[in-house]
């Protein structure tokens, strides 16, 4: 089968009235159709092998919706565990960002050494979070969990953040770096390559860089989900989805606009450049101490057996908060085999022709070409695709 990620092909002009953005995609959005015919267990084992970014995701996305299509409640112990590796793969897709991009951004080498340890501990929560490796099977049961085991992996991954990102442990950061006021203090006294390129960023008056007036995705209902991608013209919605006449962003940006760290930089800074690393930051340290707080304080879960959904029959709908978004899988199962699959990514909707993306490239001021490059990359870094894209740079300055 054919790699289904596509690439984003952007190009950003120079014109008598500035600067232009169009966005042309090659994702094949339809391509999950490949999964019609086949049984729920087998679509639920092959699709994250296939979507291999955000993995998790993309299983707790699939198993969820084909649990409802199939009318199985899962138990609640096993949908915690399956949110808690979402989370802890987010937690390794923004360090892959700040880590091994950022420090390419300040002209320095990416630390390989670091990011090999995490995608070790990682591998490891994992392991121990899945035994079996059939927790992402629709109708799975909870095994026992390592919690000492667990519990060590995510203190040496603390440990080891505290050393190369944030300067103190997650935990004590969180509580000291809560606001604007805090967050300057932190930039004026720590030196790791995170409070470099976000300091770097004031200094060089490139903080408020693409800003753009782009709506945050409100909670959407199952049933409207259902009638926009089940819809005749369902394909089109997932190339270019739109809610109510206008693109909309959903992002670790727009999940964290409310904590009062966000808040306090976006009223100081704009909903630019800056705000949207520092959220990519905060939410790394929020989901490791919620991962910690939730391995200390949860107890077993009674295994309680699969009860019929409320939902229309055949029909479900999973959706995960993904490291980029939000990330919506819809399945339709009849007589045990699955006939029709889609998946809604938060690539469509922050990379739209019109979203968060065009915007704020459009928004950008005109600029030798290095530098538009630069701060053009930095802010498709901050967006993050999660494909392959290509930046092309036309038309004469004026």
């Amino acid at each position: 089968m054919s790699d289904p990620a596509g690439t984003l092909n952007i190009q950003l002009e120079r014109t008598s009235r500035g600067l232009t953005c169009r966005i042309a995609s090659t994702r094949p959005v339809t391509a999950a159709d490949r999964f019609a015919g086949r049984a729920p267990a087998a679509t639920a084992a092959l699709l994250p092998l296939l979507y291999s970014i955000c993995a998790k995701a993309q299983a707790f996305a699939c198993v969820a919706s084909l649990e409802g299509a199939c009318g199985l409640l899962p138990a609640p112990a096993v949908v915690a565990r399956r949110q808690r590796m979402v989370s802890v793969e987010t937690i390794r897709e923004h360090l892959w960002r700040i880590l091994l991009d950022w420090p390419r951004l300040l002209g320095e080498a990416p630390d390989r050494a670091t990011m090999a340890k995490i995608l070790s501990l990682v591998k490891d929560l994992f392991r121990l979070s899945d035994p079996e490796g059939d927790l992402f099977r629709p109708g799975a049961s909870s095994a026992a969990l390592d919690r000492r085991g667990a519990a060590r992996v995510l203190a040496d991954l603390d440990d080891l953040l505290a050393r190369q990102v944030f300067g103190a442990h997650p935990a004590r950061w969180l509580d000291e770096v809560h606001d604007g006021g805090g967050f300057d203090r932190w930039l004026e006294t720590v030196d790791t390559c995170a409070a470099r390129l976000l300091r770097g960023l004031i200094d060089a008056d490139e903080a408020a860089l693409g800003q753009a007036d782009v709506t945050g995705l409100p909670e959407l209902r199952d049933a409207d989900l259902i009638a926009l991608i089940d819809a005749p013209e369902g394909a089109d919605f997932l190339a270019r989805p739109t809610w109510e006449g206008g693109a909309r962003e959903t992002s670790p940006f727009t999940r964290r606009a409310g904590c009062g760290l966000i808040r306090d930089l976006t009223d100081r800074h704009g909903r630019g450049l800056l705000s949207r690393l520092a959220a990519q930051l905060l939410e790394v340290a929020l989901l490791l101490a919620e991962a910690r707080r939730e391995l200390a304080t949860e107890t077993p879960e009674p295994i309680l057996p699969p009860a019929p959904m409320m939902a229309a029959a055949g029909i479900g709908i999973g959706r995960a908060d993904a490291a980029r978004g939000l990330l919506v899988h819809l399945a339709r199962v009849e007589r045990e085999r699955v006939t029709s699959y889609r998946i809604l990514a938060p690539t469509e909707w922050n990379f739209h022709p019109r979203g968060i993306l065009a915007l704020s490239l459009a928004a950008l001021p005109d600029a030798a070409d290095d530098v538009l490059r630069r701060q053009a990359e930095l802010l498709i870094m901050a967006t993050d695709p999660c494909v392959a894209f290509a930046l092309a740079l036309s038309g004469p300055r004026a």
